[in-house]
């Protein structure tokens, strides 16, 4: 079963294989010097995942084997990547979007063709991510059980600010907010897309960027992390919730 946008593509089709790498393929930053040996080791990337699917379809005529891959057709057709979900890993998804030819080998009222998936992303995420809250300020000592590389999560803060300062620090990095922060307001720091932002009362938002004294943003390894939130002036945290976006490659 492969469930795309939350629709399930075995009503449209019969899935004969699907083909993932055992991990993203990996660019490698490195510098050749002559005279030395080998080459100057930099670092690594992971690249765009493609996931190709054969499959077929099957109808009782032709006619309606042409309307059943017109149906298809509406249902693979989206702007942007969307959740795709596999049988045999129920419990996680990766986002990705149809890329390329998708022509099928007609044979009567049946057709043979394959779908590649390209997901921008390659990394597949917890549907059912892990998620922290703590009341008031203070540190959140927490341990990540879903997942198998570093995350980068979404961190809300509940609380106001008027000339104060609000100090979200973790294992890995340490951020200072000095930017007004009203009541019924909601300071984010969102490190998969590195920006901070605030949700205001009206459901609209401002960045916060440039109230920060640094934009190297949180990011949490499997296992034990700790996330504090304290306040220095007229600030004040009523409560911060950690979005852990555990993943695995």
């Amino acid at each position: 079963m492969i469930n795309f946008n939350q629709v399930d593509l075995t009503d449209y089709l019969i899935v004969n294989d699907i083909f993932r790498p055992i991990m993203p393929s990996q660019s490698l930053y490195t510098k050749e010097v002559y005279g030395r040996r080998g080459v100057y080791y930099f670092d690594k990337q992971d690249e765009p995942l493609e996931i190709p699917v054969e499959v077929t379809i099957i109808e009782d005529s032709w006619k309606s084997y042409r309307e059943l891959v017109r149906e298809l057709a509406g249902v693979l057709s989206v702007n942007e990547p969307k959740r795709i979900i596999f049988a045999d890993e129920p419990d996680r998804y990766v986002e990705g979007i149809v890329d390329g030819s998708t022509e099928l080998d007609d044979v009567l009222y049946a057709g043979q063709g394959t779908i590649t998936f390209f997901c921008p992303d390659p990394y597949y995420y917890a549907i059912e991510d892990e998620v922290f809250t703590h009341s008031g300020e203070g540190t959140e000592n927490f341990t990540r059980e879903k997942g198998n590389t570093e995350s980068f999560p979404l961190i809300e803060i509940e609380g106001t600010n008027d000339g104060g300062i609000i100090t979200l620090e973790s294992d890995s990095t340490k951020i200072e907010f000095d930017g007004e922060l009203r009541e019924g307001e909601t300071l984010v720091f969102d490190s998969d897309l590195i920006t901070a932002y605030i949700e205001q009362a009206d459901g609209d938002t401002r960045s916060a960027n440039n109230d920060l004294n640094t934009m190297d943003f949180p990011y949490f390894q499997v296992g034990a992390n700790q996330v504090s939130v304290t306040t220095s002036g007229n600030a004040n945290v009523n409560e911060f919730t950690i979005y852990a976006r555990s993943c695995w490659k």
